[in-house]
């Protein structure tokens, strides 16, 4: 066997030394194009792709042609060698091939990104067996197919048409097949779960076809396969353009794929007025009945597009998410003209009076999506969305005049006095969290009702809140600056912040400090400690942040059992990351956050 792998590589080795200086090329140039996506790791991915694959094809095609297609197969069997020790030299010869450049490109990729990624074993153990799994279904197939010799262009194109047809009208699109699946995006990042199952499959194929590719070399003792060296004639190349012809009219009889249906709840309580709500949760939520609720919050709906002459509201759905804490409430949009809101809809401290202000917000913000945009504009819709419900909700103004109080007397402890706090509203909820925020918001809210009326509040709700606007960048230049628009109300912003000043009060007992430790390499770990008295349910939240990205919710929680420790993560030098540090009060009823530490690593 020795032997016929130094004549393979005496025979193709001009051809490996140029395919090497193009998978050279291709490596450098998906290096640099790695450098801005999620991960640089993303550069071998993109190397298996865009050269191991057609690599995997062009050598078995050359190995079987050069040999079967010239008849010089037939004295390589004159030898003492078996046919089948003939066929595995062959596929060994190119498999080795293949090795000689990806193994090392590997190993040079994973040298270039050690300083930007921390590179586990789980890691590179996981992305070297996908590699290896799903080259090796490739090169089997290439392999089996290249024995069909004059019939191998034609099972080409065969099977390239049947993997279009069938990603087009197959409910699972191509990227889900298992071996597309085992050589996915996913495959550069840590923490995902590993698809074991698609690994089995693709590696079970590949198995299959070189089985596959022996028994189409040693049928009839060898004799079908110079059968199948023979060239075509003008008869046979006729039918097969037939078959095509008829192959792919038999694939326009084939249904497309269905699209997915449009967003519907299957078991859901709705209210029977305008606007539509409807709650997909068959318990209480929050200690009221789904039905009650709906109406309610329909009812509430209906009343602020009246109050703020709104436009018409789009039906809203609350989807339940276990996934979430009870405070933690998002919405969005599923389809058009349909709102989504998730939440804890079954968790018995879930806060209802939150939950009907996000979807207050949630519903100003589809007719108006610009306002989204406008820093100057989240506190005042906040605020608003507070001060709503406190008008409605027995007791709800006290709770929130303590809130406030609460976090008056944060924010004047970071040295953030209530004008600079307004103005920039997301600096201002980094440092106070949402609860605090929307409740100093609705602080300003009151005083704004108290100085202006309750015709003159009115007013400016619906010059700030009630404009229609789209989702796109022109919209901005027609939305007047929250700071004008008071203005013009007679209170303006410099006014309305010191109308909202308090008595100062000490600082609170508690911050939060947060240290890198390097560990191997560029890579670090942060370390937090709080000062002063420890709370009770500690919440650290982290994230790192993008180039220009300057606030953002963390990406990940971490639920501290004591007042100092070290983050569950490492990052890479010269990284921002974003630690968050809150508790809860049940005086409050809420989290509130203890600080907010932007760590650029060295």
């Amino acid at each position: 066997m020795i032997a016929l792998l130094r004549k393979e590589a005496r025979e193709h080795w001009r051809f490996m030394l140029l395919l090497y200086l193009i998978g050279g090329l291709m490596f450098l140039l998906m290096w640099l194009q790695a450098r801005s996506a999620i991960s640089p790791l993303a550069a071998w991915r993109s190397l298996l792709l865009g050269f191991g694959v057609p690599a995997a094809i062009l050598l078995p095609n050359r190995l079987v042609m050069r040999e079967y297609g010239l008849g010089t197969q037939l004295f390589l069997e004159s030898l003492p060698i078996g046919r089948g020790t003939v066929l595995l030299t062959k596929w060994l010869a190119g498999w080795i091939g293949l090795m000689l450049f990806l193994v090392p490109a590997f190993g040079l990729m994973l040298y270039a990104a050690r300083h930007q990624v921390y590179l586990s074993g789980g890691l590179v153990g996981l992305m070297a067996l996908r590699s290896l799994v799903f080259l090796a279904f490739v090169y089997a197939g290439a392999f089996a197919i290249a024995l069909t010799l004059r019939f191998r262009f034609a099972l080409w194109g065969l099977l390239f048409l049947g993997v279009v047809l069938l990603s087009v009208h197959l409910q699972q699109p191509m990227t889900q097949w298992p071996p597309f699946l085992v050589a996915g995006e996913a495959m550069a990042l840590e923490g995902l779960q590993p698809p074991w199952r698609e690994i089995a499959i693709t590696a079970a194929m590949a198995g299959g076809l070189l089985a596959a590719a022996l028994l189409l070399a040693l049928s009839a003792r060898g004799a079908l396969v110079v059968v199948l060296a023979r060239r075509l004639s003008a008869g046979a190349r006729t039918l097969l353009a037939f078959a095509f012809g008829a192959v792919f009219a038999l694939s326009t009889l084939l249904e497309k794929r269905v699209p997915p249906q449009p967003f519907r709840l299957e078991q859901a309580v709705s209210s029977q007025a305008e606007p539509v709500v409807q709650v997909g949760w068959t318990d209480k939520v929050g200690g009221v009945a789904p039905g009650r609720l709906a109406e309610s919050m329909s009812s509430d709906l209906a009343a602020l597009q009246a109050w703020l002459g709104l436009g018409r509201l789009a039906p809203v759905s609350l989807v339940p998410d276990a996934w979430r804490e009870a405070d933690d409430i998002g919405f969005g949009r599923a389809g058009r003209g349909q709102l989504v809101v998730r939440a804890a809809l079954g968790a018995p401290d879930l806060a209802l009076p939150q939950l009907q202000e996000m979807v207050r917000i949630a519903q100003i913000l589809d007719q108006s999506p610009a306002y989204d945009w406008r820093e100057d504009r989240t506190w005042l819709l906040r605020g608003f969305s507070a001060w709503w419900q406190a008008e409605r909700t027995e007791g709800y103004a006290a709770l929130l005049q303590r809130r406030a109080a609460f976090a008056a007397r944060l924010l004047h402890a970071h040295g953030l006095d209530p004008e600079t706090a307004l103005r920039r509203s997301e600096t201002t909820d980094q440092l106070l969290g949402d609860c605090l925020g929307a409740a100093y918001a609705w602080r300003a809210m009151q005083v704004l009702h108290a100085r202006l009326g309750a015709q003159g509040f009115q007013a400016l709700m619906r010059a700030a809140l009630a404009q229609h606007t789209s989702d796109d960048a022109r919209s901005l230049l027609r939305v007047a600056a929250t700071a004008d628009l008071l203005a013009q109300a007679g209170m303006p912003l410099a006014q309305l912040a010191q109308a909202m000043q308090l008595a100062p009060l000490p600082a609170p007992p508690t911050t939060l400090q947060v240290q890198p430790a390097r560990l191997a390499g560029a890579m670090f770990e942060l370390r937090y400690r709080i000062l002063g008295a420890p709370p009770a349910g500690l919440v650290l939240g982290y994230k790192t942040l993008h180039p220009g990205e300057s606030s953002a919710r963390p990406d990940a929680t971490y639920r501290a059992g004591a007042a100092s420790g070290v983050l569950p993560a490492t990052f890479t030098g010269g990284s921002r990351v974003l630690v968050m540090a809150e508790a809860y009060d049940a005086g409050l009823a809420c989290r509130y956050r203890i600080g907010a530490v932007r760590e650029a690593l060295p």
